[in-house]
């Protein structure tokens, strides 16, 4: 059985939102001619979208919940 202390919580990989580009607004072009700005809705304004690795989150619950479990029965 692992110590909780040892387990590793996922981290996120931040990326630039490629909706806004960085900026956290786009631009929408509408019929009326006039362009209207509005919040993007993919980065929640923020312009970086954070990201986990699924090996990574996976590994961190089989550890947390399976591995830690003291009724389970181990191979040896």
């Amino acid at each position: 059985m692992q110590d909780q202390e040892k387990l590793t919580v996922p981290m996120p990989v931040k990326q630039i939102c490629d909706n806004c580009k960085g900026n956290g607004y786009i631009k929408i072009d509408t019929i009326h001619g006039k362009d209207q700005i509005k919040q993007c809705w993919v980065c929640d304004s923020k312009g970086e979208i954070k990201k986990y690795v699924q090996a990574e989150v996976d590994k961190f619950i089989f550890d947390f919940y399976y591995d830690s479990d003291p009724n389970r029965v181990r191979n040896q």
